[in-house]
């Protein structure tokens, strides 16, 4: 019998790296899709690594981890980078998913005649298949100390959050997330006809009128129902929305092939029970105990299904704080996301602003907003016996709220009503100093209660202002 031969695995990297085959005389072109706006952090950071350390992209399955690798590839090779310095390899093909990583790299390195002082990029996408994949990235970078490797996953990534590290600070994260409001409509080409040809510029003032506020609260509604995955826009933006891709081509994935086993989950049954269960309860509170009876599993099962999903980009879990703003020790309960909106709309059906869903829906947008950023860790909410906060932002050295958030959907709190008298409350009580804003669906301005001074603007105005303002993407900068 036959086995897979060097030459034939080689020929296989061959057919993944049409570059290596590049001359002098190569008239370079390539073919240049949309790129998301993550894009030029994330090449940064690829150029921040070596020196012993690997950078891991993550992000759930088809939000574009393998089009930004090959953005990357084109990046380099345009700004000089020699084609044959770089190496790319989905660990999905049969070819190479049995095949150490380490093997792969020798194969490279000696047909090129690379050195271990060489430049090398090292680009290994869906690595989480390779058993041991963590340990396998640190090997390469320690031997080969002037490459950058970067490993792609779609599940059981070290850390959740852009900026963490892990390995005693030789693995850092990129999270790729699902696609944020400014990006759905810069795809659709909607910014500009909403917000003229400046609207995308930072430092540019914005202002709305109520015409271009329902025009863009029509596209927040399309980005809550089908928004989340450039693969599903683009149909859109030619009039033809697809759930199914969604449906068919992130969650049905996850929750049944063989990125669920990796993570020592079996029952396929049983998780996409629960992740149902999640989906019906996005934006809301829930406790272990409602959840475990609810889903009828055995808590330690359940955490690993929750713990599974979260890694997987499927859902977020947001900490509880108290009324004066103190973290619980245990996590007896906690907020739950989906990592887009549109996945809720993928499994029961597209929802109408008007129904009692939506809101939370909305909140669910406004929280994916942060994915990307490294302001994702500061996120938590409050709720007490008769009360809550939405949403908020713990300052990392005063360990104080210093956003304070309440979705008013409804505008009820146009003219005045209980919500900003609670959130007046838990301002004065915890810090004074904080931020309160409250997000509407229409309702824009200034407003005060109890001496606060609150902020209300429409939240899908609001969604899209958070990437052009990087105080409101990121609340306390790291470095």
């Amino acid at each position: 019998m036959q086995t897979i031969s060097e030459d034939g695995l080689f020929q296989r990297l061959g057919f993944e790296n049409p570059w290596w085959s590049f001359t002098p005389e190569t008239e370079i072109r390539f073919r240049h899709p949309p790129k998301r706006i993550f894009f030029p952090a994330f090449f940064g950071c690829v150029m921040k690594a070596g020196d012993g350390q690997a950078l891991v992209l993550a992000g759930p399955l088809r939000a574009g981890k393998t089009v930004l690798l090959r953005q990357l590839v084109a990046a380099l090779i345009e700004k000089g980078a020699d084609p044959k310095s770089v190496f790319y390899c989905s660990l999905t093909a049969p070819s190479t998913t049995t095949a150490e990583l380490g093997k792969l790299v020798e194969l490279f390195t000696t047909h090129h005649g690379h050195g271990p002082e060489s430049d090398l990029i090292f680009l290994f996408d869906e690595v989480q298949y390779v058993r041991n994949w963590q340990e396998a990235l640190l090997e390469i970078a320690e031997a080969w100390p002037k490459a950058r490797v970067v490993g792609a996953v779609s599940s059981a990534a070290p850390a959740l959050t852009t900026g963490e590290v892990s390995s005693q600070g030789r693995i850092s994260v990129f999270v790729l997330p699902p696609l944020t409001f400014i990006e759905f409509l810069r795809f659709r080409g909607s910014e500009e006809k909403l917000f003229g040809p400046e609207g995308g510029q930072a430092g540019q003032s914005l202002a709305v009128s109520q015409g271009v506020l329902r025009a863009l609260n029509a596209e927040f509604h399309r980005y809550v129902n089908f928004g989340g995955f450039l693969e599903a826009v683009l149909p859109l933006a030619r009039g033809n929305p697809a759930p199914t891709f969604i449906r068919d081509g992130v969650a049905d994935r996850v929750l049944h092939k063989d990125l669920a086993s990796l993570s020592g989950v079996n029952d396929a049954r049983e998780l996409n029970r629960l992740f149902a269960l999640v989906a019906v309860n996005t934006g809301l509170e829930v406790t272990m105990e409602e959840l475990a009876k609810a889903a009828s599993t055995a808590k330690n099962t359940l955490r690993k299904y929750l713990d599974y999903l979260e890694s997987a980009f499927l859902i977020r879990r947001l900490p509880r704080v108290d009324r004066q703003g103190r973290r619980f020790q245990r996590a007896v309960a906690f907020k739950v996301y989906l990592t887009s909106p549109c996945l809720y709309a993928a499994l029961f059906g597209p929802v109408a602003p008007e129904s009692e869903v939506f809101p939370r829906l909305a909140e669910t947008a406004l929280v994916g907003q942060w994915l990307g950023s490294s302001a994702m860790a500061d996120l938590a909410y409050a709720s007490w016996r008769g009360g809550g906060i939405d949403l908020l932002s713990i300052g990392p050295e005063s360990n104080k709220p210093d956003h304070v958030y309440e979705i008013d959907w409804a505008d009820a709190h146009a003219g005045g009503g209980k919500g900003p008298k609670q959130l007046a409350g838990f301002v004065d009580g915890t810090n004074p100093a904080a931020k309160a804003i409250v997000l509407t669906r229409t309702t824009a301005g200034p407003a005060a209660m109890g001496g606060l001074d609150i902020t209300m603007a429409p939240l899908s105005l609001y969604a899209y202002w958070l990437q052009r303002d990087p105080t409101l993407r990121n609340f306390h900068p790291k470095g």
